[in-house]
């Protein structure tokens, strides 16, 4: 019943205006994820899982991710107040975030091979990194003005 309740609300949101408050890019990024670990083991070196998707879209505070699977090494990614570490492939190179899942849902048709999109708050970053995601937002939202001032 959750999923389809998560369902109807995000078809809602394409009738209805958008309310959030920070302009959303479509964008398909490569990205890894991982679960931050709370401990940190000093004696083994313990190698983090990682799991490979794509971004649907991106804004300055969060992130919509396209995942094969919403599990990863026995944790639910979308369980509210989890954190975790997400490397996203910006084209001048990589950048780090710590993120926490607001939403999640199963797709009821796969995009490149992915079922589940994760919607996620952004709650870590450098401020250098911060500034490479606003001007690749800033770019790309100054496209698609261009393209559609050239449409009409």
């Amino acid at each position: 019943m959750p999923e389809l309740i998560r369902s109807v609300v995000s078809r809602m949101r394409n009738y209805v205006k958008d309310r959030r408050r920070s302009p959303r890019v479509r964008a398909r990024l490569l990205f890894t994820v991982s679960v931050r670990q709370k401990t940190k083991v000093t004696r083994t070196i313990q190698r983090d899982r990682i799991l490979k998707g794509h971004t649907r879209d991106i804004s300055a505070t969060g992130l919509g991710l396209l995942l094969p699977q919403v599990h990863l090494d026995g944790h639910h990614l979308a369980t509210e107040g989890r954190e975790m570490n997400v490397v996203l492939e910006l084209p001048g190179g990589p950048l780090s975030l710590v993120v926490e899942p607001a939403r999640y849902e199963y797709l009821d048709e796969s995009e490149l091979g992915c079922s589940y999109l994760i919607g996620v708050r952004i709650k870590g970053i450098s401020d250098e990194d911060r500034l490479r995601i606003e001007s690749f937002i800033a770019h790309a939202l100054a496209g698609d003005e261009h393209r559609q001032l050239a449409i009409t």
